[in-house]
């Protein structure tokens, strides 16, 4: 079963990373330079990094740090 969590306003999704933890999903978009965040059902989406960065591509998590 495939599931859209989050669609508007990305140009190119490269790097995508789980935290099962706190369930969030997190993914680089290196079409904006951006890497962004949101809760698994696509809710609370929120720019993580929006400076600085070129062509972001991949991203991990450690849920034991929190």
């Amino acid at each position: 079963m495939t599931q859209v969590i989050v669609s508007s306003s990305i140009e190119s999704p490269v790097g995508v990373a789980i935290d099962w933890v706190t369930n969030k999903i997190y993914w680089t978009d290196s079409g904006i330079n951006r890497i962004e965040v949101a809760l698994l059902d696509g809710t609370m989406r929120c720019i993580l990094v929006w400076t600085g960065l070129e062509r972001p591509r991949a991203i991990v998590v450690y849920p034991k740090l929190g």
